[in-house]
């Protein structure tokens, strides 16, 4: 994710947009200040039916007290769906015929369904006696050494909380499955990401849930934002679909999962290593192997607040909130599912761990603007019904070796392009702000 950021070496005037989706050159535009042309926006748009908050892995051991909190706090945000652990390694730790759903995973299920949220099941991850020979000591990332011990697993699961449940009370509580979490990354797919023994866990997985409960959806685990390893540790989310599309995985699946995660990066600063941007090369795989009728899942992300390098100020996490929401119902809307913030509350009070401060609450239950933003874009949508504006000419400093030229391809966003005095080509983003050339 090699950046040049602050060096400015083209000049242009260019015009800044707010609610845009036009394409132009910039080398003599004489549009005033009150131009208008219809806008692209969300306002209309009921943002929080496609918007979840996920509470993390920690929620399925928490009190009643403290587990019905959470929830009470999710509900309030206005988010309608909730990513939970279908936790293979606790239900069937005793061994492939010993079931203990009603430990923990059934009182999460309900509790959550009470409070109005729909369920994404991620079933993950691998008890003792299935992971494979190689499987690191103690280690439950592992993929299952026996894709089928894994797709009973899953379809157990449907059959208990899917439309077909013999029990009153869990039927139909949980119908969207998620098969794993980031395969495509070492630290949940140990101790290598493994495509061939991935897309049969998903084969598996997918014949046998929709067994139990036939109208259920399959969302191929969500992949990480990570990059192409030599070493074959991490795998891009696109390398990694075109793998399972190589190894026959199309028919297996409903929708695709990602995890668009891009922080400190705004997500609507289009970059081909911004996971976000991503999104779109995800469709475009889809699209080339028959699948345009199937739809992007983001199942999680996020941004940490904090003082880590990689950390934003609260304020600016509040504004990741809002673009994450933005781009998502807008620019991407037509080939897009729901879309899951991780997570609720901060896992921690350590400021200098960006892992311990995700949370739209501090780690006490107190809100962070974040939170208050994220209620703000659930009821009221992330755009504006008024028409375009251009507003007045901005300079951008520096010199450059021939005329501009920018685009909009979403809603507060426009790319600018010149030569520079190097003879290169040289780019900079408007997003809700202008960001340096690179």
């Amino acid at each position: 994710m090699r950046r040049l950021l602050d060096r400015c070496v083209a000049s242009a005037s260019v015009a800044i947009i707010s609610s845009v989706a036009i394409i132009t050159g910039l080398t003599a535009v004489s549009a005033g200040p009150t131009a208008t042309a219809g806008a692209v926006t969300a306002a209309a748009i009921d943002v929080s039916a496609r918007a979840g908050l996920s509470a993390g892995s920690g929620i399925l051991w928490e009190s009643d007290a403290d587990q019905t909190r959470d929830l009470d706090e999710i509900a309030a945000s206005g988010a309608k769906w909730i990513n939970i652990d279908i936790d293979w390694n606790h239900i069937q730790d005793d061994g492939p015929n010993v079931w203990r759903w009603n430990a923990a995973t059934d009182r999460l299920v309900l509790n959550a369904r009470a409070h109005g949220l729909n369920i994404i099941g991620t079933a993950a991850y691998s008890p003792g006696w299935a992971r494979t020979a190689d499987c690191p000591a103690g280690n439950l990332h592992c993929l299952a050494a026996n894709p089928d011990d894994y797709g009973r697993f899953v379809g157990a699961a449907a059959a208990r909380y899917g439309a077909n449940s013999p029990f009153d009370r869990l039927r139909g509580s949980i119908t969207s499955w998620q098969i794993w979490n980031e395969p495509n990354h070492q630290e949940f797919s140990q101790p290598r990401p493994d495509p061939d023994r991935y897309t049969a866990m998903l084969k598996s997985a997918y014949g046998a849930v929709k067994a139990a409960d036939s109208s259920a959806t399959v969302i191929t685990g969500g992949t990480a934002p990570a990059p192409d390893a030599a070493d074959g540790t991490d795998y891009s989310p696109e390398t990694w679909l075109r793998g399972l599309y190589a190894r026959g995985a199309r028919g297996f699946f409903d929708a695709v999962g990602h995890h668009p995660y891009m922080f400190p990066t705004n997500p609507l600063e289009a970059h081909t290593w911004n996971a976000f941007t991503q999104t779109q090369f995800l469709y475009d795989v889809m699209v080339a192997n028959g699948d345009a009728s199937k739809k992007v899942w983001g199942t999680e992300t996020g941004a940490p607040s904090g003082t880590d390098p990689e950390a934003l100020t609260e304020a600016q996490q509040a504004q990741w909130v809002h673009d994450y929401f933005l781009g998502w119902n807008t620019t991407f809307r037509a080939f897009t599912g729901p879309m899951i913030w991780f997570q609720l509350r901060d896992s921690g009070s350590n400021l200098a761990n960006r892992w311990d401060n995700l949370g739209l609450l501090r780690l006490d239950g107190s809100q962070k603007p974040a939170y208050r933003e994220f209620q703000n874009v659930m009821a009221g949508g992330v755009g504006s019904a008024t028409p375009i504006q251009w507003d007045g000419w901005q300079s951008l400093g520096g010199t450059m070796t021939s005329g501009p030229a920018s685009s909009s391809w979403g809603v507060n966003r426009v790319d600018t392009f010149a030569r520079g005095g190097d003879g290169q080509l040289w780019h900079r983003t408007f997003a809700g702000q202008w960001y340096g050339w690179e």
